[in-house]
C-alpha cells in the first residue's frame, strides 16, 4: 500500500465560529451540523482555539450554572492548546499525534505569510476509519 496522508482521509472545511460568540450560539451550531466540536477563529479567521462537547461539561462541572455558561462568549470556555496536522502529514503520524494527545481530531492548518495557522480542515478517528475501510475494499 503506498503512503497516505492527512490529505487523503481529511474532511475539507471547517464549522467556525469567532471566539466572541456566545456558547449558546456555538452549541447551535455544533447540534445543528452533528459534529462535537467547532473550530474557533479570532480575527480575519486564524486559528484561536476549539469548542467542544468535553469543554462544555468540563464549565459545567467546575461549578459554572448553566446560564452563565451559555450566555458567555466561547473564549471563555474553549480548548486553547488546539492539536493540529498539515494535510501533507503522513496518515500513520497523525494517528499517532491523536492517540498520543488523547483527542478525537486533529484541526488541519495551513500556515500562511503572516505566520499564523488558518484551518482548512479537520481529521477525526471516524474519518481514518471510513478511509482505510474505503481504501480496503
Amino acid at each position: 500500500m503506498s503512503k497516505q496522508f492527512v490529505r487523503d482521509a481529511m474532511h475539507v472545511g471547517v464549522i467556525s465560529c469567532p471566539s466572541e460568540t456566545l456558547v449558546a450560539d456555538a452549541l447551535a451550531l455544533i447540534k445543528s451540523y452533528r459534529i462535537h466540536a467547532v473550530v474557533v477563529t479570532d480575527g480575519p479567521g486564524h486559528l484561536a482555539g476549539i469548542l467542544s462537547q468535553t469543554d462544555l461539561l468540563k464549565a459545567w462541572q467546575d461549578g459554572a450554572s448553566y446560564d452563565q455558561v451559555m450566555h458567555g462568549p466561547v473564549s471563555q470556555i474553549m480548548t486553547r492548546s488546539v492539536i493540529t496536522c498539515m494535510p501533507d502529514m503522513e496518515l500513520d503520524r497523525a494517528i499517532r499525534l491523536l492517540n498520543r494527545n488523547h483527542v478525537h481530531r486533529l484541526v488541519v492548518v495551513e500556515e500562511r505569510n503572516d505566520g499564523r495557522v488558518w484551518p482548512t480542515g479537520i481529521l477525526s478517528m471516524s474519518d481514518i476509519v471510513r478511509h482505510i475501510d474505503e481504501q480496503a475494499k
